[in-house]
């Protein structure tokens, strides 16, 4: 088992993230992977857990100690991914990496880090703030030409990330169809 715990896009946030991911499909024939979760910024990559309740006693402890905030997106990135097994693409929006989101972040790390002990996951050293638009389910010439329709939008937007989700991965691997948001939290303003 997995988890991973992120900020989720407001309505206005969600609804531009759905609308850059049909865009995406529509110029490259990329799929709707990503439809499976809601639009998110990652504050921490999948990492392993052994007991599920335990980490949603700590993402409802996490959810009392933050705020809602605002994150300035800034640009469309497209990199190869083999995240479900196989060569692949991602899109994603880069976040403006914020002294809020960057604390918020180092706050989770430590909390999990004092409750479980280490939780290593990929790229907790070198994380960039996204959000994915798309991830999966085409190759990657596929996502190259879909950038290149889509570098010519404009990214500069800044929303409100007003929930904090629980994501839940049922396989270590992330196969398409094991996973899911599990719990939703409103955050205080």
């Amino acid at each position: 088992m997995k988890a991973t715990f992120v900020l989720l896009a407001d309505v206005e946030a969600e609804n531009f993230g759905r609308k850059c991911m049909l865009e995406a499909h529509r110029a490259g024939n990329l799929g709707f992977e990503m439809a499976r979760l809601p639009h998110h910024i990652s504050l921490k990559q999948p990492f392993t857990i052994s007991n599920l309740g335990a980490v949603e006693t700590m993402f409802d402890e996490f959810a009392q100690e933050i705020k809602a905030i605002y994150v300035p997106l800034l640009e469309l990135n497209c990199i190869r991914s083999n995240v479900f097994g196989y060569e692949s693409g991602c899109m994603s929006i880069r976040a403006e990496s914020t002294p809020q989101l960057k604390a918020m972040q180092k706050k989770l790390f430590e909390i999990l880090e004092a409750k479980l002990g280490p939780c290593p996951a990929e790229h907790d050293c070198d994380y960039t703030f996204h959000m994915t638009i798309a991830i999966g389910g085409a190759a990657y010439e596929n996502y190259e030409k879909a950038y290149q329709v889509l570098r010519e939008y404009d990214f500069h937007h800044t929303f409100y990330f007003d929930r904090l989700g629980l994501l839940y991965y049922d396989d270590d691997n992330i196969k398409p169809g094991t996973y899911f948001c599990y719990k939703i939290v409103k955050l205080r303003d």
